[in-house]
């Protein structure tokens, strides 16, 4: 209990400490994380709080809109990259605190992780091993310390036992319940795991063998079935001939606006967009604009690439989001 107090303080007093902060912007999101101009219709919103230069460190607060609780409370390295550091903490809408975890400087996930269910108590803490090679964090190993129920009973303890894993989904801006069940030897994965993914569209059963996935079949509505292994258990989508073609291409097909060589305008643009199903690209947005026209011509370069090679999730395709930096410099 004492634990758990300490936290929720340190919310309040972290929202306190920086409610004084130069610039203040918030926007309103349905219950789906789709945007919303309508205040009224929003599940949640969120507020980042920064100083006056792209490059500062960004308080990011989400609140539920019906009771104002805290939903999501970090920091974001700065506006462009928006990668979490330190401490990142969410609640749940009836104020219980969700989840605790502690990122890098560079946006890595890092040593204990936390989870909690609805009452309040703790369900699952992981730990992340890590090291810094290169002024870049990387991850050694994952291992998890405990499992317990909503009772408090315990089911898995210092790496061995049984264990729920429910995982959030951020595929197709939804985010439905992933459920992964099985059991941990030496805090490695092993004998049978069985489940649901892809917003309980499928179902899976998996061998697993020291944490090493030996075989995986994956079944939808209709009972068809995927097998899979290791190389198309999960995968990221790609351009054809690897990404650094895909930066070629851009390279020599970006046009660089007019307006924007008169005004001498260099910097990133970073654009998002969707690698669909079939390989097609869609919801190509900017993320960070230059103005000037910077951001629709990198809009309609990018619409006009190839098709990219689609993603995998247990060897079925999926929809997978991107993100790619174009840095404009005249003097280059």
């Amino acid at each position: 209990m004492k634990y758990a107090i300490t936290i929720l303080l340190f919310i309040y007093t972290l929202t306190l400490a920086n409610a004084q902060s130069h610039n203040i912007s918030r926007k309103y999101y349905k219950k789906d994380n789709k945007e919303t101009k309508d205040s009224t219709q929003a599940y949640y919103y969120r507020e980042l709080r920064n100083n006056t230069t792209l490059i500062d460190p960004v308080l990011v607060l989400e609140k539920y809109s019906l009771n104002n609780k805290t939903k999501l409370l970090g920091t974001y390295n700065n506006s462009i990259e928006k990668k979490f550091v330190g401490q990142k903490l969410q609640g749940y809408e009836n104020g219980k605190i969700k989840a605790q975890e502690k990122y890098s400087f560079d946006g890595v996930k890092i040593d204990t992780a936390l989870y909690y269910h609805p009452n309040g108590k703790l369900k699952i803490a992981y730990e992340y091993l890590h090291t810094i090679e290169n002024e870049k964090t990387i991850v050694t190993d994952t291992l998890i310390l405990l499992f317990k129920d909503s009772l408090g009973n315990n089911h898995l303890v210092n790496g061995e036992g049984y264990a729920e894993l429910y995982i959030e989904d951020n595929s197709a801006n939804i985010k439905p319940t992933e459920i992964e069940k099985g059991h941990f030897k030496n805090h490695k994965r092993t004998g049978e795991w069985t489940g649901t993914f892809l917003g309980g569209k499928y179902t899976f059963a998996e061998q697993y063998n020291g944490g090493q996935l030996l075989s995986g079949i994956s079944t939808d509505s209709l009972h068809n079935k995927t097998s899979y292994d290791q190389t198309t258990f999960m995968v990221q989508p790609s351009y054809p001939k690897g990404i650094q073609e895909f930066r070629r291409y851009i390279a020599h097909n970006y046009q660089y606006p007019k307006e924007a060589i008169q005004a001498k305008i260099k910097g990133q643009v970073r654009l998002s967009f969707v690698v669909e199903k079939d390989g097609s690209l869609s919801h190509i947005k900017v993320e960070n604009d230059l103005g000037y026209g910077t951001g629709t011509e990198g809009v309609n370069v990018i619409g006009r690439s190839k098709k990219w090679i689609p993603g995998l999730k247990r060897g079925i395709p999926v929809r997978v989001s991107y993100v790619m930096p174009i840095n404009l410099d005249l003097s280059n």
